[in-house]
């Protein structure tokens, strides 16, 4: 599959005519994106994806990259990526099922192809939402390839609201692979329901990394939104600026 630059995502946005933009309710999430460095832009990832939403999902209260996640409704999604240079293409399903108790369940599975080599992933999660901010969760992943390695962890994610700004979103992550631990943490401030900044850090049993990032929700029309987001890992060893361009319908 041929990759499509950003600059070409770009004109392409550049040519909708911008519209006032209602925040109305929805149930149905499709995208197409692609992840890129700013040393090779046209050896990067293209993505599409599609998520169905149970009961409606407000987006005039949150964040818009929020608003899923804020909702907390069962849901089911699909996703497909190629990464056309080293001739990788993922497959992947999965669904979250929420329960009256505030407890949920997920389940995933995804196929992956690197050449002519294909082999199957597929984890479980199980959590718990503290309250409508809040959520605790404990997951596990395997695969069917000779060298796959289980991965379980834990994550807690917490949207703090503010007065003066929408919020906070912050999230903490332990992860255990190929018999190592990664301490994951994120904080990212949301400055109005399209713009956040933030940081990350992530830390293995040797090193550890720090990440600054931005992204912007730029809302076209009703149906219609465009995200851009930069992000920079703070190593001298890891040269260039990760970019990604997303274009999202809701409806």
């Amino acid at each position: 599959m041929k990759l499509f630059p950003p600059t070409t995502l770009a004109i392409a946005l550049l040519s909708v005519n911008a519209m006032a933009a209602e925040d109305n309710a929805f149930q149905h999430e499709a995208t197409v994106g692609y992840l890129t460095n700013s040393d090779e832009i046209s050896d990067g990832i293209l993505g599409v994806s599609y998520r169905y939403y149970a009961s409606p999902v407000e987006q005039n209260s949150s964040p818009y990259a929020l608003n899923g996640f804020l909702s907390q409704e069962s849901n089911i999604g699909a996703i497909y990526s190629d990464f056309d240079v080293f001739d990788i293409n993922t497959v992947g399903v999965d669904g979250t099922y929420v329960f009256d108790s505030n407890w949920f369940v997920g389940l995933n599975y995804q196929r992956t192809g690197i050449g002519n080599v294909d082999f199957n992933t597929y984890g479980i999660e199980l959590g718990y939402y503290v309250n409508e901010n809040t959520s605790l969760s404990a997951f596990f992943d395997d695969g069917t390839a000779d060298n796959a390695e289980e991965r379980y962890g834990l994550a807690i994610r917490r949207y703090l609201a503010l007065d003066s700004t929408p919020g906070i979103d912050l999230s903490a992550n332990w992860l255990h692979a190929d018999s190592e631990n990664y301490y994951i943490l994120g904080a990212d401030w949301y400055v109005s329901n399209s713009w956040s900044v933030g940081s990350g850090y992530t830390r293995d049993a040797d090193n550890g990394d720090f990440d600054l990032r931005t992204a912007y929700w730029w809302r076209i029309s009703d149906d219609f939104s465009a995200n851009v987001s930069v992000s920079k890992i703070i190593n001298e060893d890891i040269d260039g600026v990760d970019l990604g361009i997303t274009l999202t319908g809701r409806f």
